[in-house]
């Protein structure tokens, strides 16, 4: 009796299991923002960022933003449904990213990382030089390994990653 009882459940279950097929097409795939960060020094390896840089612009998408203080991030938290946001271009303090108190470099973002794109982004320094970021972002694939085409280039010379150095 316990043996056909068995026999039953296991019947039961294989069919249930059976029932359910894994669609891969129906992963929904959170894809992360999107942070340019950008190290300015002087010819002597100084940080030439400051919390405060007069001349420093950053054009996108045909909005220009100027640096703001790391501080005013803290009153744009986000939820747990996570959407970008994009809250423009800060100049975040070192200890926050391993670098010595005293040093600065700058983050833009958030860019969505889930929409496709092929911008340029335009730094214009405080001395008026300018340099020209491209930001490519193509083929969006979801399903259980998530990929997309995703390149950057500085002043038309392909760059690996969003970290961007420059010397001033």
């Amino acid at each position: 009796m316990a043996r056909k009882l068995l026999y039953t459940a296991f019947i039961i279950a294989t069919l249930f299991n059976a029932g359910c097929s894994l669609d891969i097409e129906s992963y929904e795939v959170d894809w992360a923002p999107v942070y340019l960060y950008i190290y300015a020094t002087d010819v002597n390896n100084n940080s030439i960022i400051e919390p405060d840089m007069p001349g420093m612009t950053l054009e996108f998408k045909d909005e220009t933003y100027t640096v703001q203080d790391w501080s005013e991030i803290g009153n744009k938290t986000s939820t747990r449904a996570y959407l970008a946001r994009l809250y423009g271009l800060f100049a975040q303090p070192g200890p926050l990213y391993g670098a010595p108190d005293g040093t600065y470099r700058l983050v833009f973002g958030e860019i969505d990382g889930a929409a496709d794109m092929d911008e340029d982004i335009t730094l214009t320094w405080p001395d008026g030089s300018i340099d020209i970021i491209h930001y490519h972002c193509s083929n969006h694939k979801e399903g259980s390994n998530p990929t997309c085409d995703r390149s950057w280039k500085l002043n038309g010379k392909r760059h690996d990653g969003s970290e961007f150095g420059f010397i001033k």
